[in-house]
């Protein structure tokens, strides 16, 4: 705790000099807004307010991301990338969004990362728009209601993006076989869900989906013993709710003696759902996400072990995406500047994770980019077997 301590003195020090420090020579300049609640941390003195055996909870995500963003900094220094990067608490108590943002045109950023909440972004959509610069919306899955902005780019990617790249997959790894949807009543994702299922599925060559009421036993039964034996059964799990997935792969189960092979297609927050229950023994589980890393890189290592020594803990996600975001982002607007909006596509510099940025088109003009890529894993038996 006392470690996790300093690192907050760190990062608060830290902010503020790279807000402040003048750039010399011909230098490019990037933002980054995390919640650190600083000023809830902090008096107007300087002096921590809690003391050394408590840490505010709501700081840690903030502090994860900028932890990632400090080692892609010390990184992009060692290779003399002629770049600076100001960091701003989204969460301060001293300064609106709004202030903060008009320091951050003053000074001339040409791109921001945001790590912010649903709100935050939408407003930070609409200022970056109106002055020209960059947004990179670094973790939330949804456009803010973003239109006609061809300056905020999605790394995570919608649930409709989500959604497509699973139909294709289904429609691409199993050609021409049936499919049964659980759904249930009265949830609007899942009426989202099925939605989006029923327009994808309106093309060309589509698939056989028998939707089905998880409630409903005696419809599930008759669903499921109409499958023929002989090839895989494949079934959606058509909600966000983990729950109900869990009943679904449950349910599964019970049908895998019957068939050769039984897969389950669920949501992204699957990632969220434990693998290795003994009601899924049988079932090959299958979803999407655009954050699949692997760990046995030297670059992973490193971060792993530099975070590891400085807070006797295990990096989370969010310090490999800030890492790689930084990284990536801040190579690219050195070698384009002000040009890098044309160029998001890049696959240049890649770190941990790779990214499919293309044009999302709105009556015929980009409304804003977002990150096509997935990965599709499939587990069985609680261990990840693939990666698609």
């Amino acid at each position: 705790m006392k470690r996790l301590f300093i690192y907050l003195f760190l990062a608060f020090v830290s902010a503020n000099l790279m807000a402040q420090v003048a750039p010399s020579g011909q230098r490019h300049k990037m933002a980054v807004f995390t919640p650190l609640y600083l000023d809830d941390v902090f008096n107007s003195q300087g002096a921590y307010r809690f003391n050394t055996k408590s840490f505010p909870k709501n700081s840690i995500n903030g502090l994860e991301f900028y932890h990632g963003v400090s080692m892609a900094i010390d990184s992009l220094n060692r290779q003399n990338v002629p770049l600076d990067i100001y960091v701003y608490d989204s969460k301060s108590g001293s300064e609106t969004l709004e202030q903060q943002f008009s320091k951050c045109a003053a000074d001339g950023v040409e791109l921001i990362i945001a790590n912010t909440s649903l709100s935050e972004l939408g407003r930070l959509a609409k200022l970056a728009a109106d002055k020209k610069i960059t947004l990179v919306n670094a973790t939330v899955p949804n456009d803010a209601n973003t239109t006609n902005n061809p300056y905020f780019v999605m790394v995570n990617p919608t649930l409709g993006t989500q959604i497509e790249g699973l139909y294709k997959h289904i429609k691409s790894n199993y050609p021409a076989q049936d499919v049964v949807f659980f759904t249930h009543k009265g949830g609007s994702s899942e009426d989202y869900i099925k939605g989006a299922f029923d327009v994808l599925n309106s093309g060309a060559d589509p698939i056989k989906i028998k939707y089905v009421q998880i409630g409903d036993t005696a419809a599930v039964s008759r669903a499921i013993y109409a499958l023929d034996p002989a090839k895989p059964a494949l079934f959606v799990s058509g909600s966000l709710d983990n729950t109900f997935g869990g009943n679904v792969i449950s349910r599964a189960a019970t049908a895998s003696n019957i068939f050769s092979k039984v897969v389950v297609f669920g949501m992204p927050t699957w990632e969220n759902l434990s693998m290795s229950k003994a009601d899924y023994k049988g079932v090959e589980i299958v979803y999407g996400t655009p954050f699949y890393r692997s760990g046995n890189s030297s670059a992973a290592s490193a971060i792993s072990n530099s975070y590891n020594k400085k807070m006797f803990a295990r990096p989370s996600d969010l310090v490999y995406r800030a890492f790689g975001l930084t990284y990536r982002f801040g190579q690219l607007l050195n070698q384009y500047g002000k040009n890098i909006n044309q160029n998001l596509g890049n696959k240049s510099y890649p770190m941990f994770y790779d990214y499919n940025i293309q044009p999302v088109y709105q009556n015929g003009n980009i409304g804003y980019y977002e990150n096509k890529k997935l990965y599709f894993l499939r587990y069985l038996n609680g261990s990840l077997q693939q990666v698609m």
